[in-house]
């Protein structure tokens, strides 16, 4: 029997990690021989950025299993729950009533509609509740319903239209926040092309990203589009402290799934998309933070560009008449307002700027100068004055050019699209694992 397993929000700001439960879950029913094969790699599912109360990352996880003849799916449940709430005790992380579990026998298309909302919007209990209800026995809440089935439920339903892959290699001690790694080897492999990686390290800031800074078990996440060239890195590349074991997602981040198109008037607080508009009004904030208003003929939209995210070398150079497409998530304000947070800024069109200059003396050729208020030109060469001249205009260079610009690797969001992809074609997910060693130690 296929049956899929979502967890979510098992981290807190005290320790413990979601990525890690599922590791540990997973190991747990290996030992128990219930696993008869493993489906695809464990899914590791980032959602909307910018939902309040979401956990440290807003990712979930999930795996699709096929379960061994004789093994129930309400026995996995029990396994399941079990296995968190030993993780739990064991790691400080939220409480069993605030953290989710699933197990799902059938079909998880179900969930699409879903984990869709739940990337791009608000989701509401009700709506999953109600879901939940239409499918009867075949969805298993182990630790309950809480706000944390939205991610559960979503991760099941991920359609993995496009996607990256992160290994994630987990430490032995989990105590302090200090971690032993080769940080010159890890720049090394991210590089070098061999490998196909991705934002491990941002040589801006001279900071090593991919290491987590808290005291969660995660030791080093390393991203690349080839699962095959990170299962390399996990088995031989010497980049940090003997290690607890390590797991291979396949995840949704750094493809911009949650960049939908949207109108002005359809961004709502906590929702996601893309605008294609013209800029009505550029203005830089002490500090250097840029803030936009853009209208594409269904209303105004106000958008923050903040200085962390790099993209504010560019968008300061925009005038008001440019066509731009600008994408992120939407936030309130202090003054109730909504703005949207860049995360994407793609100049479409670039209005024509011109510098006005002073006429030339239509008798000796030289620049004529102001002759006052309102008494027209006069020539310091020749002495001519005129109140009819007109002024000639000349078309100013602009310092930003048509393209897309994304922020660097060290400001990206998880589901951002960081600047090295920016021409590289994700590709689909299709790829499986052979074996239980493509992606697990």
């Amino acid at each position: 029997m296929r049956i899929s397993i979502g967890v979510d929000s098992v981290d807190s700001q005290y320790g413990g990690c979601t990525t890690h439960a599922l590791y540990r879950l997973f190991k747990n029913l290996l030992e128990k021989n219930y696993v008869e094969a493993v489906l695809d790699y464990p899914h590791l599912v980032r959602l909307n950025p910018s939902i309040p109360r979401k956990t440290r990352g807003n990712g979930a996880v999930a795996i699709d299993l096929e379960i061994r003849s004789g093994v129930t799916v309400e026995l996995v449940a029990t396994e399941v729950a079990e296995a968190l709430e030993r993780y739990l005790d064991e790691t400080g992380g939220n409480p069993s009533r605030a953290c989710a579990a699933v197990v799902l026998h059938g079909d998880a298309g179900r969930f699409r509609e879903l984990y869709f909302r739940a990337l791009t919007d608000f989701v509401h209990l009700d709506y999953v509740a109600k879901l939940v209800g239409v499918c009867g026995g075949s969805v298993l809440l182990p630790l309950g319903f809480n706000e944390g089935c939205v991610g559960a439920l979503a991760a099941v339903g991920w359609d993995r239209s496009r996607c990256t892959y992160e290994l994630l290699l987990y430490r032995k001690n989990r105590l302090t926040p200090e971690r032993i790694l080769h940080l010159g080897r890890l720049a090394e492999i991210d590089r070098s092309p061999e490998y196909e990686t991705f934002c491990s390290y941002d040589y801006e800031s001279g900071r090593a990203i991919s290491v987590p800074r808290g005291p969660d078990p995660v030791l080093v996440g390393i991203r690349g589009l080839n699962p095959d060239k990170l299962t390399q890195i996990a088995r031989s590349a010497k980049i940090a402290e003997d290690v607890e074991g390590w797991f291979l997602f396949k995840t949704n981040q750094a493809v911009g799934a949650h960049l939908v198109p949207r109108a002005s008037a359809d961004l709502k607080p906590f929702r996601t998309g893309c605008v294609l508009g013209v800029v009505t009004r550029v203005s830089t904030r002490p500090g250097g933070d840029v803030l936009l208003e853009v209208s594409d003929g269904y209303g105004s939209l106000g958008v923050a560009v903040f200085r962390e995210t790099g993209l504010t070398r560019y968008v300061r150079n925009l005038v008001v008449g440019d066509v731009v497409r600008v994408c992120g998530s939407t936030k309130l304000w202090s003054d109730s307002n909504y703005v949207l947070h860049a995360e994407l800024v793609e100049v479409v069109e670039l209005a024509e700027v011109y510098v006005k200059h002073n006429p030339r003396c239509p008798n000796c050729g030289a620049r004529v100068k102001s002759a006052g208020r309102g008494k027209g030109f006069k020539c310091v060469k020749c002495g001519f004055r005129s109140r009819n001249l007109p002024y000639e205009l000349s078309r100013k260079p602009r310092e930003i050019d048509v393209g897309t610009y994304l922020p660097s690797c060290g400001s990206a969001k998880h589901l951002s699209i960081p600047s090295p992809l920016l021409k590289v074609e994700v590709g689909s997910c299709e790829r499986r694992p052979s074996s239980l060693t493509d992606f697990y130690s």
